[in-house]
């Protein structure tokens, strides 16, 4: 048996000390650790090596002190537990099992072999033994709840369902029961039952992490999301609720408050690397690009490795207008990353926003040379010369790419684009058609087709139904509505025109050739100022294309001669 009297072990202790010191060390033993042999040391020896996590140290420990004492029932519920850690669960039972034998009104040994039987799910032994520690410990309040949750495990969720409102019956301020019971409800999806329950918990302790959480998940797969805010607003203290409160905000497109809780959560979790990338584009999403490039230059000293955080930084860098430092940025994103071909096109568009064509095409000329096996980087460098009306060198290099990268659909129509702008319309017309023989879906082709042979005056019926069919495709595509309606105004159906024109100067509110459009058909209505007002428009918006602003120039000054004429029409 232990020591009953403390001034024994007191003694016991000081006694091995004072023979440990003053023992001498032979030269042999130096290097030998030295092993308590009182029972009471190798028990307590036992124990802090249990609380350190060291179980297989432990369960020596504790054998050996149960060889000195085997009807001690303290040292056999002891070792129970720690087999159990170590995962010999028949061995913990049997230890368990002689415990309780040993002291069977001992309700926390009881509690401890039904923890253990509830860890190998035998939860019908567990709940005899929970019901029977309830029985010798009835002041202890967790019980009833442990054994609660076993009668549900068992699949008894009536009888646990009654466990917990006993428990409320008898103390109604019992959070847990009422998260335990709502859990249950939740399992029998007796929704609203969950929802008062949880509810319930939450309120008694706001704190509830737990329980506020489930009751907020609930309502978000039910599609409530303002009750689910709600709910993680009423939630004190940080943590995941933040998180998901602000996800929710993001979704409303909230972004302010979505910010704000994110900040929030931030101080709790400091070390979460999503939620701070998160961060970060907010600020983007809030306009606040330096708060922005400050966040992400943050995330990448600590993980200078994220290629998704430098392409962020390079993007708000672009969106900020510090062309220099964007190009930088992109340029560090690396060719096994999988933003690189993003990061090379933004790269290309900047140079071309800036109208540096020949640093441009020199970037996408080596691009193309590093990676010949991108299609998109061949499209890139031709764009180049294509912005400096270069057909020719751009066609050329698009040639090259589509013996690399055969039937591409993306280069061929960059062919047959380049071919119209050569006055090739026929040529145009075969690339488009092949491209539609390939994938009759591709909007993009059926749409150009259709335009094109519009402008030729050929093959009208043909030319509308090809590009219905690119519009059930992209139905708010506003280039592709023009089209439509351009195509209806060559048939004569100026009404018709009229509407699609106009949608589509919605869907593409910058676009100089739509006005273009709408004016002819104004003017072919006889409606001359609305004719005039379009095509003034048209004319401001093609600063960058003097061949439209001059074609539409002709068309006013045609008008107003028209006007000034005696027999010309006159609008008042």
């Amino acid at each position: 048996m232990l020591p009953s009297k403390t001034f024994q072990r007191i003694s016991t202790i000081c006694a091995l000390l004072l023979a440990l010191a003053v023992a001498p060390v032979l030269a042999s033993e130096k290097n030998k650790i030295v092993e308590p042999q009182d029972q009471s040391l190798i028990y307590l020896r036992g124990k802090t090596s249990a609380l350190e996590g060291k179980f297989k140290e432990a369960a020596s420990y504790f054998e050996r002190a149960l060889k000195s004492d085997p009807s001690s029932h303290e040292i056999l519920n002891q070792l129970s537990e720690v087999y159990l850690k170590m995962g010999d669960g028949d061995r913990a039972i049997e230890l368990g099992k002689k415990a309780v034998e040993l002291a069977p009104e001992n309700g926390y040994y009881r509690e401890s072999l039904a923890g253990i039987y509830a860890s190998l799910k035998q939860f019908g032994e567990a709940k005899e033994q929970y019901q029977a520690a309830i029985k010798y410990n009835p002041s202890d309040r967790k019980l009833p709840l442990l054994l609660g949750i076993v009668i549900a495990e068992m699949g008894d969720m009536k009888g646990s369902i009654e466990v917990f409102s006993d428990v409320i019956k008898e103390n109604p301020d019992r959070e847990m029961a009422f998260f335990y019971r709502g859990r249950i409800y939740l399992e029998m999806e007796e929704l609203k039952k969950a929802k008062a329950d949880l509810n319930q918990a939450l309120t008694l302790r706001p704190s509830f992490v737990e329980a506020g959480l489930t009751l907020g998940m609930l309502h978000e797969r039910l599609g409530e999301v303002e009750e689910a805010i709600n709910v993680y607003g009423r939630i004190d203290g940080g943590g995941s609720f933040k998180k998901r409160l602000a996800q929710l905000y993001m979704q409303q497109k909230d972004f302010k408050k979505a910010l704000k809780e994110l900040l929030e959560y931030e101080k709790a979790e400091p070390d979460d690397f999503t939620a701070r990338i998160k961060i970060g584009l907010l600020y983007f999403e809030t306009k606040e690009f330096d708060k922005a490039a400050t966040q992400f230059e943050s995330v990448l000293k600590d993980e200078p490795k994220s290629d998704n955080v430098r392409f962020y930084l390079a993007a708000v860098h672009e969106e900020n207008k510090k062309y220099k430092e964007a190009i930088q940025e992109y340029k560090k994103v690396t060719a096994d990353s999988s933003f690189y071909v993003q990061a090379v096109m933004h790269i290309g568009y900047l140079y071309r926003e800036q109208k540096q064509y020949a640093e441009g095409a020199q970037y996408a000329k080596k691009a193309v040379a590093k990676s010949p096996e991108i299609p998109e980087f061949v499209d890139l460098y031709a764009g180049f010369y294509e912005a400096q009306k270069n057909y020719k060198v751009a066609l050329n290099i698009v040639r090259a790419g589509l013996k690399k990268h055969e039937g591409n659909e993306k280069l061929l129509y960059f062919e047959g684009a380049l071919l119209d702008k050569t006055g090739d319309k026929e040529g145009a017309i075969r690339n488009m058609r092949r491209i539609i023989e390939k994938n009759d879906s591709n909007p993009h082709a059926l749409n150009f087709l259709g335009y094109t042979l519009a402008e030729m005056g050929q093959n009208l019926e043909e030319a509308e139904s090809l590009v219905r069919r690119a519009l059930k495709i992209r139905p708010d595509d506003g280039f592709i509505e023009d089209s439509l309606g351009w195509i209806l105004f060559k048939k004569g159906k100026y009404n018709e025109a009229l509407e699609r024109l106009q949608h589509a100067s919605t869907l593409q509110p910058e676009e100089a050739v739509i006005y273009e459009h709408l004016g002819d058909v104004y003017f072919q209505q006889k409606r001359i100022s609305e004719a005039l007002k379009n095509y003034q428009k048209a004319i401001d918006l093609s600063k960058n294309d003097r061949e439209l602003a001059t074609k539409v120039k002709k068309k006013i000054a045609e008008l107003s001669e028209d006007q000034r004429k005696p027999t010309g029409h006159s609008e008042k």
